[in-house]
């Protein structure tokens, strides 16, 4: 290994290493009066070892030449040329790592060809010297280790002149190896491993405003008056910047469009902001902080440095001021107090431009979010004009962003919408908010008018003094659309409620809700009579008087099923009254049924007859389906028994048949009878079954009421196994009332009980 000083930077700074180049030039010449061509001379052949003498001259010149800040590249070169020299080798090529850890280059070194790749590449990878054992190939390849053992590259030798290379020549090899890899390190050859000093492109600025370039020119002011007023060659003005814990170079001279990069620890910069103290270092390449690498970089000399930090008003340390090369002589204490002063000014103009940024992305961040608002907003100034509008506003207003900001508020909105600036001039004069709902103004340009709701605030300082004002418009036109889009298939009173829900109701969720089924009687043998096209007509008619008839009474219509209407009460919300809204409707229906079926008769068509049942229950409601179609409908019994009811209707002869549940729900006392008990199918537990026959009051008389009771009379000695007198009941209520095919159906029933009595009867025939 090269003999090294380690050096440490006062107060804990970072340990860099000094190279001491007299051992390695003593050694590059013990091996070379060791070669056969100067061993063998004599003592009057005294050309050879001088001229060997003369070749290893600038080697030993190395330590005076580093003090005097020779570029580690001019060193490397003479390492290089002394190693040749000693080994007497024809040629020599430094080779160093990428950061992927290929072998690069350096230079075109000494006229060495590329025969040793491979060679190279092993010795790279192991970090061992070796020659290579073919007699063809006169080759060596040492290692570039580093004092830490890391491998930065590789030195090749190639055709020794007095045969092949031994291991004298790679152990020299290796040391002066050792001496390049640290000077390669130093110099920024080795960018993957640069340590404390980088210089990099300068980024593209990125500020929060406009303030960038008044930032800069101020510092730049400033710079050039230290400059002036100490008379310095060059300087620089480095920032902390805490991500990378690094100072980097906000403002210099000499870089042009580079930025160079240190760090917070590093050089005579790093030790000036750890400390907070001012630096005068008189001369540079004598102090054991001063980092040379900046120079070799950068193409520069520095021969004194004077540098002070940069503060804060609360004392936090920003960065630091440096100023190098004073042209006569060195800084004295009156430039260290200019350059204090400065450095104040700096700190003032950072902590303005550090609220001033602040400020500016407070705005940035507050009008990002209002852009980002559904609603339309509209900042007023106190002169009535415009200051800024998002997109929201623009498309309700239909104009462009220049069309809008810095004109008047009367100009925006015209004459004929003065009423928003006298709104305005109430919250001038009270301070105080303004909500405007369900407002329309009428926009000129475009001649239409605009439904919204507007709210106006104030936009008050912290001294509460007014600066302006703020306009809030919520475009209503969309809920209008949605409204009338939704008005197809709900009620005003469903989608009231729907706008008011927070949407969970479109969930999966289990409640109670009322389901109606209507079918077409007969439908089989009617649509055979119109044809296609005519029963399509006919649908398409009758669906359109049962819609509206079930909408008005707070249903929505779930599917239509071929000629059968499915609709649910008390989805997605539910009320108290969905029951007695389901029976309404349905009493609706059949009553508007006649009304259409007049209409039929008169143009010729046939009559249309309808059954519906209706039950109450729970159901499970929502989004169901596959992920490419889904429809929002409820499943469970209630709905299958609906379905059941209302296919049994063909049997009673009834019009509207509903279950116990649905008739203990519904409000008052419509007209119906109880007409049967049933299990049907795929429920173990019996329901009873009532008929309505609300839709029939407008022809009631007082025998319809006898024979109502007279069948529930009936029907109770049925159920309770009395068939004689349930039949004789049953026998006087169809006297009562003619026509009656539930109380026809009863009668056959008990009829054949009585002949052969069920066993073990429950009431449940179906």
């Amino acid at each position: 290994m090269p003999d090294m000083d380690t050096t440490a930077e006062p107060e804990g700074g970072i340990a860099r290493l000094r190279l001491s180049y007299a051992a390695i030039a003593e050694q590059l010449l013990a091996h070379r009066l060791a070669q056969p061509d100067l061993a063998a001379a004599s003592d009057n052949d005294k050309t050879a070892l001088s001229q060997a003498f003369h070749r290893l001259a600038p080697v030993f010149a190395l330590d005076h030449a580093a003090a005097a800040g020779e570029p580690p590249r001019a060193i490397i070169a003479v390492l290089a040329a002394g190693l040749v020299e000693a080994i007497q080798a024809g040629a020599s090529r430094i080779l160093l790592k990428s950061a992927s850890g290929g072998l690069t280059p350096l230079g075109n070194g000494s006229g060495a060809d590329n025969r040793c790749g491979g060679l190279a590449a092993e010795v790279a990878a192991d970090g061992r010297a070796r020659a290579s054992g073919e007699p063809s190939s006169n080759l060596a390849c040492a290692a570039l280790t580093r004092q830490d053992g890391e491998i930065v590259g590789v030195l090749t030798l190639v055709d020794k002149h007095s045969g092949p290379f031994d291991e004298d020549d790679l152990a020299l090899a290796a040391g002066v190896g050792a001496y390049i890899a640290e000077l390669a390190v130093t110099a920024g050859l080795l960018p993957w491993l640069a340590q404390g000093v980088r210089v990099v492109p300068r980024p593209a600025l990125a500020s929060a405003g406009d303030d960038a370039p008044a930032k800069a020119a101020i510092l730049s002011r400033i710079l050039a008056i230290a400059l002036e007023i100490l008379a310095a060659d060059r300087g620089w003005i480095l920032l902390y910047d805490p991500t990378m814990d690094e100072l980097y170079t906000a403002l210099s001279e000499g870089l042009g469009e580079r930025e160079l990069r240190i760090g917070a620890h590093d050089g005579i910069a790093g030790a000036t902001f750890r400390t907070g103290e001012l630096t005068n270092i008189p001369l540079a390449y004598q102090d054991p902080r001063f980092d040379p690498s900046i120079d070799w970089q950068i193409g520069y000399r520095t021969r004194n440095i004077l540098c002070a930090p940069i503060f804060s008003a609360d004392g936090q340390r920003l960065g630091v001021l440096q100023v190098v090369n004073k042209q006569h002589g060195s800084f004295d204490a009156a430039d260290e107090s200019h350059l204090r002063s400065l450095a104040s000014q700096m700190g003032v103009t950072l902590d303005y431009t550090a609220l001033f940024d602040q400020v500016l992305r407070m705005k940035s961040h507050n009008e990002s979010m209002l852009r980002s608002l559904t609603n339309g907003v509209l900042t007023i100034d106190m002169r009535g004009e415009v200051t800024f509008a998002n997109q929201a506003a623009l498309a309700t207003l239909r104009r462009g962003e220049g069309e809008l900001l810095g004109q008047p508020l009367m100009k925006v909105f015209g004459e004929m919408n003065a009423w928003i600036l006298e709104a305005i001039d109430e919250v001038a004069n009270g301070r105080a908010e303004k909500q405007l709902p369900n407002s329309e103004f009428y926009i000129e340009s475009r001649g239409e008018w605009v439904s919204a709701n507007i709210s106006l605030l104030p936009l008050l300082d912290s001294k509460q003094n007014a600066q302006g004002f703020m306009l809030v418009i919520e475009n209503l036109e969309g809920e209008r659309e949605l409204r009338r889009t939704m008005s197809r298939y709900l009620s005003n009173e469903v989608i009231d409620r729907l706008m008011q829900d927070s949407g969970e109701a479109l969930g999966g969720t289990a409640q109670t809700a009322t389901t109606l089924f209507s079918d077409i009687r007969g439908f089989t043998t009617l649509s055979e009579q119109l044809g296609a096209a005519g029963t399509v007509s006919m649908l398409n008619e009758y669906f359109s008087y049962m819609e509206d008839v079930l909408t008005n009474r707070s249903g929505v219509i779930d599917k239509y099923v071929g000629d059968a209407i499915m609709a649910v009460f008390g989805l997605p919300v539910a009320a108290e009254t969905d029951a007695h809204n389901s029976v309404q409707a349905a009493c609706d229906m059949l009553q508007v049924l006649e009304l259409l079926n007049a209409r039929r008769m008169a143009a010729g068509g046939g009559i249309i007859r309808i059954g519906v049942g209706i039950a109450t229950g729970t159901v499970i409601a929502g989004n169901i389906g596959s992920p490419k179609r889904m429809d929002f409908t409820v499943i469970g019994d209630p709905v299958n028994l609906a379905s059941r009811i209302e296919s049994m209707t063909k049997l009673y002869g009834a019009d509207i048949l509903i279950c116990a549940e649905t008739r203990r729900r519904l409000v008052g006392t419509p007209k119906m009878r109880r007409i049967d008990v049933v299990r049907v199918r795929g429920q173990t537990r019996p329901t009873n079954v009532f008929e309505v026959l609300e839709h029939r009051a407008a022809a009631w008389t007082p025998a319809l009421d006898e024979a109502i009771a007279t069948y529930e009379a009936g029907l109770d000695a049925y159920l309770a196994g009395d068939w004689t007198a349930a039949q004789e009941r049953f026998k006087a209520s169809l006297r009562l009332r003619g026509e009656d095919k539930a109380a026809e159906l009863m009668v056959k029933r008990c009829q054949r009980y009585r002949a052969i009595p069920p066993p073990d009867w429950d009431g449940v025939s179906i």
